[in-house]
């Protein structure tokens, strides 16, 4: 297809974008609680002729959408994540706010997914949106359920998948090439009875892992939160529950972090949440990104610094030829803060038709060629 006829498409479903964009923001739940904003974008991508399955793999708020082209070609996968960012305030509440760009993000995917359904007779292939819930790692249903992106790729939802884009607003145009394994251990220590009869909270052997975790080499792991219990199940008395994320370069690096955390707790009864794996780049993929990119007349980075965390999409990209894209701006975004919900309210839609232009595009190289 040619880039002109892509990007016109795209223009002609501006304000669909901004107006998916504008809900998104305006309706921020959190993790596996994205029901207003997944109701909204299936919605949506029915109205416009993709074939839509909800509540898959199992969760509420996850779909997949599909759009049949009319030629024989490849199958292209584009993430739309909604949800929004737990910011933990003074009071210990958890306030939902968009500060990381998923309203960008769901408003970009579905003007790609629409623009190109417009020009289905000359679409080869298909194009697939996931709807993920639960990007966000920290919120609470993150912890308890995981992230979308892996349940989806667990349940064999991205079988037969031939690329997986996803693209995020970000610092500079580019396609990452490395992140972080990562897994959540959460401990829990029971006290022992005092002189009073009563059990104490295990303060001094948790104090013991809190120093052991600060001789770990930096941003290897941190202690998310500690939770003080009551009667805890099976073990009786006062118990302190402690979440620990472990993040390494190598998977091997994993099990080494908790081996070091297990010896300062000997006597900590351990739950082991499942591995978010490191990104997998595909050069094939980058290439069509990167092609998309450059004709746009953007300037792409080809060598990025790598990602410091982790994110499920490594658990996609581990199955399927994939893309994590980054989706510059200048200076930058204030992710996961007050001012960076104002600059996502404000200049998010701009970021939404940037998303949209290069998926549309990288969908076009990649559905069809050779």
């Amino acid at each position: 297809m040619d880039d002109g006829r892509i990007l016109a498409a795209v223009e002609g479903e501006r304000e669909r974008a901004l107006a998916v964009h504008r809900f998104v923001h305006e309706h921020p739940e959190l993790a596996h609680e994205e029901h207003e904003c997944c109701r909204h974008l299936v919605a949506v991508l029915e109205a416009g002729g993709l074939e839509v399955e909800a509540g898959v793999a199992g969760m509420p708020t996850a779909f997949r959408a599909t759009l049949r082209g009319g030629l024989p070609g490849r199958a292209v996968g584009l993430v739309a994540v909604y949800d929004a960012v737990p910011v933990f305030r003074p009071d210990g509440t958890i306030e939902p706010v968009h500060s990381c760009g998923h309203d960008a993000i769901s408003g970009g995917v579905v003007a790609a997914a629409l623009a190109l359904a417009g020009l289905r007779d000359e679409l080869a292939g298909s194009v697939v949106v996931f709807g993920c819930p639960a990007d966000e790692i920290p919120a609470p249903r993150t912890v308890e359920l995981g992230g979308g992106k892996a349940l989806l790729a667990d349940a064999g939802l991205w079988d037969g998948i031939d690329a997986a884009l996803y693209a995020h607003p970000e610092f500079e145009d580019t396609v990452f090439l490395r992140s972080r394994w990562m897994r959540r251990e959460r401990a829990t220590v029971t006290g022992e009875r005092s002189l009073t009869g009563e059990r104490e909270a295990p303060l001094e052997a948790v104090a013991e892992a809190l120093e052991a975790v600060r001789a770990l080499p930096p941003a290897d792991a941190i202690v998310e939160h500690l939770l003080l219990e009551g009667d805890v199940e099976d073990r009786g008395g006062l118990g302190l529950r402690v979440h620990f994320l472990l993040r390494a370069d190598e998977r091997s690096g994993l099990d080494d972090l908790a081996e070091s955390l297990h010896a300062a707790l000997p006597d900590a009864v351990w739950e082991r949440d499942p591995v978010v794996c490191a990104i997998r780049a595909d050069e094939t993929v980058r290439e069509a990104v990167r092609d998309a990119v450059l004709a746009l007349g953007r300037e792409f980075v080809d060598e990025p610094a790598p990602l410091p965390f982790g994110t499920d999409f490594g658990n996609v990209s581990q199955r399927v030829p994939g893309a994590l894209i980054g989706i510059g701006r200048p200076g930058g975004w204030s992710f996961h803060t007050d001012e960076g919900a104002e600059q996502f309210a404000a200049d998010g839609h701009e970021a939404a038709l940037a998303i949209a232009r290069i998926l549309a595009l990288s969908c076009a190289r990649l559905v069809g060629g050779d």
